[in-house]
């Protein structure tokens, strides 16, 4: 597989996850009105939230430093995953490739938001109005899980999921 296509897929999933987040930033007052299509599944919900914290609302409310911290952190994890991904790119496999992909795709997502949002005017909540100090915007809301997440987020979780059951194939060890 070629690296444009291991590109092209992470920039399509990070544009999903983003147009999926402007949409309910600039429809959230719409979003409690009855006929939308996931008004039919009984489990899901999309809601407008901003998360100051990381996955699933851990660390919320813990103040500027954190939220810092955390969107340098989120940049630094993008870039070690993009270069391990570049530096041993013709020793994985293609499944290998596409749980990577799930990983730095979603934590992409997540970057944008914090990175970016606060200064361009998308969160409404932000502490500072500069760079890395915005929001992630979450909206999924299923009955089963209490949390409330983002495309991104499922990204990651999926990500971590697959590299978690199929561990074995993704290391290239043989068993």
């Amino acid at each position: 597989m070629k690296k444009s296509y291991f590109l092209i897929f992470v920039f399509f999933l990070i544009f999903l996850d983003q147009l999926f987040k402007v949409w309910v930033f600039n429809n959230q007052l719409d979003l409690v009105l009855p006929g939308w299509w996931w008004d039919r599944v009984p489990f899901l919900e999309i809601v407008y939230l901003e998360n100051s914290g990381m996955a699933f609302g851990l660390l919320s409310g813990t103040g500027p430093w954190i939220k810092l911290s955390l969107s340098f952190f989120r940049v630094f994890a993008i870039s070690f995953m993009f270069y391990y991904v570049f530096s041993r790119y013709k020793s994985f496999s293609p499944f290998t490739i596409f749980v990577f992909g799930l990983l730095i795709a979603g934590a992409c997502g997540n970057c944008i938001d914090s990175v970016f949002y606060e200064k361009f005017g998308l969160n409404k909540t932000g502490i500072g109005g500069g760079f890395f100090s915005g929001n992630v915007i979450d909206m999924i809301k299923v009955s089963f899980f209490p949390p409330i997440f983002n495309l991104a987020d499922s990204f990651i979780t999926i990500g971590c999921v697959l590299s978690l059951v199929f561990y074995k194939n993704l290391s290239g060890v043989s068993g």
